[in-house]
């Protein structure tokens, strides 16, 4: 082997950390999907924390190393990473890291020493790798069932924490010992917290719906084509009006979900307003069965309707409802009221009673058609009209 392709050890000291992404299989949301978890380890003592995140943009990267921070109480002096899209915008010439700007600054407010490994020189953080390894082998195979990911993760601490009580590899030491080494050449945590979000100003289609990420998210029929502000984080994105108060707030979507839509100020303003042209388009954006529902009623009707949506719908989500409505319109178009003994009666399924059965036969009664056409039939054609 050539003098240029040998690798030498690398030293490791107290007091430094190295960082990196892993994917794992998870049952979350009723779906089997790979998530990323962010791992630090620590050489010095073969010790690690790991958390687990539904992806690796910047704010997910950032709100990991700062929750590590903060349950350590201590910050890495030195921290080696990959050359991550997070962290690194440009790699310029003779190696040097343009850094994004939401990571400088999180650099100047914790104070620790970047590192970042040369292009293709995996072992220069071949300690985080074999950990990356070693946490889902040991902590994520086979694939954990999360219902709640925040919580899963408050379980993680103490996982990784007695996994130190065993000897080091080479040093005979038990690593819980070592790590203790860590600890006393950390950097002084600071008081405040950094904030891990992103700012952007946005505009609103017709709908008052934004896209972010190609992600779309609702705000109210009143922000329809006007700017908006909004406050990114790993999981929320919180929308501001041009006062800075708060019109809604979304959990953020990842994966296939491209739309989170928030009914609320929508249908406060439509139950006032119904046939308003202006906000008439709106219907388009309900479910079709709602959609179709809505268009075919009289105006006082579609007060009623909307009214029912704003009192039932809740987490906006129209599974009952749209279950509610076509059990509804069996016999025709129903009522607001109708559309609610129906989506009670399917809220409580468990209490329901068996249908009664009379000892006589009861007479069929035909379907009442709606609307006045049906008396056409009652007219001859070309009779004449008394």
């Amino acid at each position: 082997e050539s003098m240029e392709d040998a690798a030498l050890p690398l030293e490791s000291f107290p007091g430094t950390a190295q960082v990196d992404f892993g994917t794992a299989p998870f049952k979350y949301h009723s779906e089997l999907i790979d998530l990323p978890y962010l791992v630090m380890s620590f050489p010095h003592s073969n010790s690690f924390y790991f958390q687990v995140f539904p992806s690796e943009n910047t704010e997910c990267l950032l709100e990991g190393l700062q929750r590590m921070f903060r349950h350590m109480g201590g910050v890495p002096a030195t921290i080696r990473f990959d050359n991550l899209s997070p962290a690194v915008k440009k790699i310029r010439a003779k190696g040097e890291r343009e850094l994004t700007d939401t990571f400088e600054r999180f650099v100047l407010h914790y104070g620790f020493k970047y590192e970042f490994c040369n292009p293709g020189k995996g072992n220069e953080k071949g300690h985080v790798e074999a950990m990356v390894k070693y946490v889902r082998n040991n902590f994520l195979l086979p694939e954990n069932t999360v219902i709640n990911l925040n919580q899963f993760n408050e379980t993680l601490w103490e996982l990784a924490e007695q996994d130190r009580n065993r000897l080091h590899y080479e040093k005979e030491v038990l690593q819980s010992e070592l790590f203790k080494e860590d600890q006393e050449n950390w950097l002084v945590l600071p008081e405040k917290n950094f904030d891990c979000a992103i700012y952007q100003n946005v505009k609103a289609d017709k709908y008052g719906i934004v896209t972010i990420d190609k992600k779309q998210y609702s705000t109210s029929p009143r922000f329809a084509k006007q700017k908006v502000s909004v406050c990114i984080t790993f999981n929320t994105v919180v929308i501001f009006n041009e006062i800075n108060d708060v019109i809604v707030k979304h959990s953020r979507l990842y994966g296939i979900k491209r739309r989170s839509m928030i009914w609320q100020p929508y249908l406060d303003l439509l139950s006032k307003r119904p046939r308003a042209i202006k906000y008439s388009s709106l219907y388009e954006q309900f479910p079709p069965t709602w959609s179709e529902y809505l268009n075919s009623c009289t105006e006082e009707e579609q007060k009623s309707a909307l009214r029912l949506l704003g009192e039932l719908l809740k987490n906006d989500d129209f599974t009952l409802l749209n279950e509610a409505l076509k059990m509804a319109s069996t016999h025709g178009h129903p009522s607001a009221d109708q559309i609610k003994h129906c989506f009670y009666s399917l809220l409580n399924q468990s209490n329901t009673y068996e249908a009664i059965k009379p000892s006589i036969p009861v007479p069929k009664v035909p379907d009442v058609a709606r609307g006045l056409t049906h008396y056409d039939s009652l007219f001859q054609t070309g009779g004449e009209v008394r």
